[in-house]
């Protein structure tokens, strides 16, 4: 807009210098007090110095000098749980992943989803120690852990799995809430051994691995009875428990009537079977859970004409924590360190930094 009113003021000026000349009479241009060129360059000093909307270097020294800094969020720093990269042998592939994907894959493969948070919590707690007491261990020369339940724990991929929300952010903050504790006994990891359910009271160690392990003792854990496989049955033809038996000690002597084959039993302090006299020898009942495919060694014996049934209660090897029964004591308002407390006596839960 300036730029057109300064031309106006030049062609103005140019036509009134003419029209002198005209009316005097000569062929030169008059003097005027400003020629063209002038009114032009000082209509032109006018104009502001800068476009505008725009600061002069002054003026944007004044604003920097005078304006408060600009604060950045500084970079978060990362969890244990999410610095921390382990390698997963999942079948024939090794996965890299951070903690956090593999705990929230371990909760999703070994606890129902449904379970309440604080239960989630403490099997969070658990398997973290599991898996840092693994990879203490070098168990697998490829990976750090496998997931084989039977091996080191189960894990379903969280990324692709089909829970509903809700039951996925329960998964992440069992984790997150819980980042980077641990259960220590003396200062070191514990074996945080776990299971489904005891069938109401846990076994100890010694019962079953035959080393006593002092946080590792049997406790009564009620409120199991809604677990599917709280109570089993397994029936076997009793040619076929004769001829398992018979492989496993050829001098067991397994003729005549049934109900003289079994002898005496000897229980744990956590109401499994310490050992059975079956055919004159004697069976530990982690030996008979084993040859007969029982959930437990908490079992009963019925004989009948064709079979021998065994009348099982819990499900797992019942050292530890029991998950069932985990839940049933946050539902009744105990927290995950509460709980943890109650399975594992004598620990405590310590905090990693990230390293």
């Amino acid at each position: 807009m300036k730029k057109v009113l300064i031309m106006a003021l030049v062609v103005t000026a140019f036509i009134f210098s003419i029209s002198a000349m005209v009316a005097n009479g000569v062929k030169q241009p008059v003097e005027t007090e400003l020629s063209a060129k002038e009114l032009y360059q000082s209509v032109v000093s006018l104009e502001d110095p800068e476009p505008e909307g725009e600061k002069a270097p002054e003026d944007l020294q004044e604003f920097n000098e005078t304006s408060p800094e600009l604060n950045l969020p500084e970079a978060v720093p990362l969890t244990f749980d999410q610095s921390t990269v382990i390698q997963v042998q999942d079948g024939d592939t090794v996965l890299e992943i951070p903690m956090d994907t593999y705990l929230q894959g371990v909760l999703l493969g070994e606890m129902p989803a449904s379970f309440e948070l604080e239960a989630m919590k403490a099997q969070a707690v658990a398997a973290r120690t599991f898996t840092l007491k693994t990879m203490e261990s070098k168990k697998h020369e490829q990976s750090d852990v496998c997931t084989d339940s039977a091996c080191c724990q189960a894990w379903e991929n969280p990324e692709t799995s089909n829970l509903i929300p809700d039951h996925q952010a329960k998964l992440a903050a069992a984790v997150s809430q819980t980042d980077g504790q641990v259960l220590t006994y003396q200062d070191s990891l514990i074996d945080a051994t776990y299971f489904s359910c005891s069938g109401g009271l846990t076994e100890s160690a010694v019962a079953v691995w035959g080393n006593d392990v002092p946080y590792l003792q049997s406790v009564e854990s009620p409120g199991e009875e809604n677990a599917a496989r709280y109570e089993g049955e397994v029936s076997v033809d009793k040619g076929v428990f004769v001829s398992i038996l018979a492989s496993a000690k050829p001098e067991v002597r397994l003729t005549g009537d049934p109900q003289t084959w079994f002898g005496e039993v000897i229980y744990t302090s956590g109401g499994g079977v310490d050992t059975m006299e079956i055919g004159g020898c004697q069976f530990s009942g982690p030996q008979l859970r084993s040859l007969f495919g029982l959930n437990s060694t908490m079992f009963t014996i019925e004989e009948t004409e064709e079979t021998i049934i065994f009348h099982t209660k819990g499900f797992g090897h019942r050292v530890g924590l029991s998950q069932y029964g985990a839940n049933a004591r946050a539902a009744f308002g105990e927290k995950y360190d509460q709980i943890l407390a109650y399975y594992y006596g004598g620990t405590q839960i310590k905090t990693l930094s990230p390293t």
